[in-house]
């Protein structure tokens, strides 16, 4: 008898499982989460020129743009779903009285880095039921690097500038020396856990963990529609 039980609550869970992916078809996502570029944030001491630097600034900050996510999931069954997504980081870093090799005042430069980062997910599902949906998965994508900067004195010699400040190595060669030029390189992010939590038939909650670009967690909202 106990097994019989546990027998029809295993398929009334599997068919509201299926039901649930059936009728709604299509979620819509937007989410803000959490990435390295959110550590970017707060007030810099000032730095002194000193016969090894070449660069000098009374003060400075650093801010962080919140890190968005626009995702769209089509299920392909109860426990299988196909998406794409695509996502937006922007660091600032404002930099107060710089002297470029003592003898230039550049005035205030501001210097920023952001990346778009575009890409096609598969998501497995399991344990959902009526108004929860549980899965993992993983994001396959491109990201697009952009870096900019500006002085209120010099806007002119700003890639001399960035050339000479930033030095050799890996990051220079993929940079490049011209500030407002992107690069592209490949973006993996494997979702451990994701969670939606619907408060009505079509609108829910929703957040993630993984790990991976383009971020580590997030939380946000959802749409879900029937079947087209």
């Amino acid at each position: 008898m106990k097994f019989f039980f546990l027998a029809v609550g295993f398929t009334s869970f599997t068919l509201g499982a299926s039901a649930q992916n059936e009728d709604y078809k299509h979620v819509v996502s937007v989410q803000s989460g959490v990435s390295l570029f959110s550590f970017f944030r707060g007030n810099i001491k000032g730095s002194t020129q000193s016969s090894d630097t070449t660069v000098a600034f009374s003060s400075g900050q650093a801010s962080t743009f919140p890190q968005l996510n626009f995702a769209y999931d089509h299920g392909i069954n109860h426990w299988f779903s196909v998406g794409g997504a695509v996502s937006f980081n922007k660091s600032t870093l404002q930099l107060n009285d710089v002297i470029y090799k003592k003898t230039e005042n550049l005035g205030n430069v501001t210097l920023g880095i952001s990346r778009l980062t575009i890409g096609a997910r598969a998501l497995f599902h399991y344990g959902n039921a009526n108004r929860i949906d549980m899965y993992s998965g993983v994001r396959l994508g491109i990201g697009i690097w952009g870096v900019s900067g500006s002085s209120s004195a010099v806007n002119d010699k700003m890639d001399e500038i960035f050339k000479e400040a930033g030095g050799g190595g890996l990051w220079r060669g993929i940079i490049g020396n011209k500030l407002g030029a992107g690069f592209a390189m490949p973006q993996v992010q494997v979702i451990v856990f994701g969670l939606r939590g619907y408060v009505t038939e079509r609108i829910g909650l929703n957040g993630e963990l993984g790990f991976g670009s383009p971020y580590f967690a997030s939380v946000g909202i959802n749409y879900r529609i029937g079947g087209l």
